[in-house]
């Protein structure tokens, strides 16, 4: 209470002209405003985890003496050295904007996306929403409480992370009226007893929302610790310094010519690494032991029952459609080519694809093993809703099975019905198209109506009705397929927020739409061959790098990931409500990535692929087993990857990976090579029509690497769905052995 009547006094003070009183000093912004000031130096004292006071230090500070470098234009080094000894202290740095509108764009990776400016509501974790708040097409995006700059204006607008909150210790805004971007880029924090305390990433506005402070903070220090869902009391406390000790908080600060959201992503994309220090992923595990392991984990879950059999996707005797697996997993089992396992996927399909439907032609969210649907999460609280990313994954990925079946000379076995099924499911998004001109974020599965409006719920359906439309003949399905993308898009990925993927959470901004855009955007320029979707393909995949982890963070060496001595690069987050790392997206291999990387040069896209390959094997147990837990967030698991349990849709995952991206991509005509493999290439050689590569493999396990190798002509023609199976140089390398590959230029 006492910060809504300080913030309504403010306000009214600045109305009023007259400066604000001196109480009003538990605030991270300035207290003199001075446009010409390029940061502020701060000495913080806490009580507990609240900010008593955050003053400036001048020359005469009787507790700082300061020292800043400037290394080039943009990399400054704050050094504190405390003059006395100091308790429950510390220090920060702020970097105020004025002229600041609540319209600009702020972005923390994988934490704060549009200042998470949503409405917010108490809901018990996979609950949906309230039972008022079905179908309203006006409803507001809406969240469980999470860290937010205020959408009240003349409140309180404060939001305060660590960076163990954070995919990368950085904050990014974007002022759209001065058309310019910024972004500050930070490290994890500092040494002190043995171990890194967290900066702290703090954004500040005026109740009037005409100034910003953003701040990196030493110690940081949250008020509030956001937990899984919502918050508890913060375990965050200054520090005790004793006179002449020292802290430094190294910053790197960008500023330059933004138009929008998409062109801050893309400098965001550029700079995520530069401050940190550049380092190697680990050599853990070959991706042909990832795959050998992560299909033996899909075996494992074929459930024989009274009335089918049928691969589970999750840890239960169901079928759950699209996410988180379901119908997904059956695609790395028809891969292996063989007549078993094309016995059990078709066991699969018709015990899926033939029942568990509604009269619209959408799927329930879950069939029980007895073929009748399970109502669970939101479906649970109100009956006769499915959750529309399940029905978008599941377009998606059977149409790509049916090609794949076909590709490899087995057409024969996709069944009549089969067909006739996902046809319905087509015609039903379209139907929904239609009326609606969006999919929302859940669905009436009897009418088709939308339940739940707004989100990105439905993006897998754009690349399910492209690849739909080729394989139907149906041109109507190419056409709502461009409508939606633009519309997704335009009102989404124009604004740096894309969310509804989860059926566990309500409308938080996820990874899983970004990633599931960016496919689709790649799958719609792999039909029509138009640029303009590579281009926005590209702004996603730009986005799903905020989402994914970039630096080295140091765990506390108590917890297991830090005994292991694990480097969580390329871990990437779930959600701002579900606060943890995991092994890859959910549910994908992340080969768009890889083709944008062929498609346009750029080393970027396969960097951050490289990194999420890598990281899935630091998810991978001794017994093979893998969970979604991959984290070093204090909000869930900290510094565990859930040795003892397993999650089905990172086996599906970690299978999608080892079949879809090459291990090694070659280019004959340059020439020139990218590594996605756990191996390293020690030489190169070009000799007449050859090209020899010297294979090292470092790690205890033997490995099957592909490579695929291609000239200019060949690289410039879109790869398509289930590209592998053409690929066929193959290069056997024996654990800790050295062989060479000769591969025709």
């Amino acid at each position: 209470m006492r910060k809504g009547i300080c913030g309504r006094l403010a306000l009214l003070c600045i109305a009023c002209g007259f400066a604000c009183p001196a109480a009003a000093q538990d605030n991270w912004l300035p207290r003199h405003p001075d446009p010409d000031k390029k940061f502020r130096l701060l000495d913080c004292r806490y009580d507990g985890p609240r900010l008593l006071r955050a003053d400036e230090i001048d020359p005469a500070s009787e507790a700082w003496e300061t020292t800043v470098a400037n290394r080039g234009d943009s990399v400054y080094v704050f050094t504190f050295r405390a003059r006395q000894s100091l308790q429950n202290a510390g220090v920060a740095v702020a970097f105020d904007r004025y002229g600041w509108t609540s319209d600009n764009y702020v972005m923390i990776p994988s934490a704060v996306y549009g200042g998470n400016r949503q409405r917010i509501v108490n809901r018990e974790y996979a609950t949906g929403l309230d039972a008022t708040d079905y179908y309203r097409r006006e409803l507001t995006l809406t969240s469980n409480p999470i860290p937010q700059l205020s959408p009240e204006f003349g409140d309180s607008s404060r939001l305060e992370l660590l960076v163990c909150n954070a995919a990368t210790p950085a904050i990014a805004w974007l002022d759209r009226g001065r058309r310019r971007g910024t972004i500050l880029l930070t490290d994890q924090g500092f040494e002190a007893d043995g171990e890194t305390k967290d900066h702290g990433l703090i954004v500040e506005e005026s109740p009037a929302r005409d100034i910003a402070s953003f701040v990196i903070s030493s110690p940081g220090v949250r008020e509030k610790k956001p937990e899984f869902i919502g918050f508890s009391p913060s375990p965050d406390r200054g520090l005790s310094f004793r006179k002449g000790d020292s802290l430094v908080i190294r910053v790197t600060r960008l500023d330059f010519p933004a138009a929008d959201v998409p062109a801050l992503l893309a400098r965001f994309m550029r700079e995520r690494k530069r401050h940190t220090p550049p380092a190697t992923p680990r050599n853990l595990m070959p991706m042909s032991e990832v795959h050998e392991r992560m299909i033996w984990n899909i075996e494992e879950r074929y459930h024989v029952g009274p009335t089918g059999e049928y691969y589970c996707p999750e840890n239960a005797d169901w079928m759950s459609y699209g996410w988180v697996g379901g119908l997904i997993n059956t695609w790395p089992m028809l891969a292996l080519g063989d007549t078993m396992h094309l016995r059990r996927v078709a066991n699969t399909f018709d015990f899926a694809l033939t029942q568990g439907y509604g009269e619209s032609g959408y799927y329930y969210d879950v069939l029980g093993a007895d073929g009748k649907p399970v109502l669970r999460d939101a479906a649970a609280l109100r009956p006769g809703i499915g959750l529309t990313r399940k029905n978008a994954d599941l377009l998606y990925w059977t149409v790509k099975q049916f090609d794949l079946l076909q590709k490899q000379g087995r057409g024969d076995a996709i069944r009549p019905e089969w067909e006739q099924r996902v046809a319905k499911l087509a015609d039903a998004f379209v139907e929904t198209w239609r009326k609606e001109g969006t999919w929302g974020n859940y669905l009436d599965l009897k009418t088709g109506r939308i339940a739940v409006y707004n989100t990105t719920g439905g993006a897998m359906a754009v690349g399910g009705l492209a690849l739909a439309s080729k394989y139907y003949g149906n041109d109507e399905y190419l056409t709502v397929a461009r409508q939606a993308a633009e519309s997704y898009y335009r009102d989404f990925a124009l604004r740096g927020f894309t969310s509804g993927g989860c059926g566990d959470i309500l409308q938080n901004a996820d990874s899983e739409t970004a990633a599931a855009l960016m496919t689709s955007l790649m799958t719609l320029y792999e039909t029509t061959g138009e640029t303009r979707y590579l281009e926005q393909c590209r702004d996603l995949a730009n986005l799903c790098a905020t989402w994914t982890v970039s630096f080295r963070y140091r765990l506390p060496e108590n917890t297991p990931l830090a005994q292991l001595g694990a480097d969580l690069t390329g871990a990437v987050w779930a959600s701002t409500q579900n606060k943890h790392g995991a092994p890859g997206f959910c549910t994908q291999s992340g080969d768009a990535l890889f083709k944008l990387y062929r498609a346009t040069g750029d080393t970027l896209y396969a960097a951050l692929l490289r990194d999420i390959v890598h990281a899935h094997a630091e998810g991978v147990q001794p017994n093979g087993k893998i969970t979604e837990r991959l984290t070093y967030c204090d909000a869930d698991s900290r510094g565990s990857r859930g040795d003892g349990g397993q999650t089905g849709w990172n086996e599906t995952n970690g299978a999608l990976m080892a079949v879809e991206i090459p291990g090694i991509y070659l280019r004959t005509d340059r020439p020139s090579l990218y590594v996605f493999d756990h191996v390293v290439v020690r030489k190169c050689e070009t000799t007449g029509r050859a090209i020899t590569l010297t294979l090292y493999n470092p790690t205890p396990y033997d490995a099957t690497v592909t490579i695929l190798a291609e000239n200019g002509t060949q690289a410039a023609r879109p790869l398509g769905e289930n590209a592998f199976l053409r690929w066929r140089d193959k290069a056997e390398v024996k654990a800790g052995r050295t062989v060479k590959v000769k591969i025709a230029r």
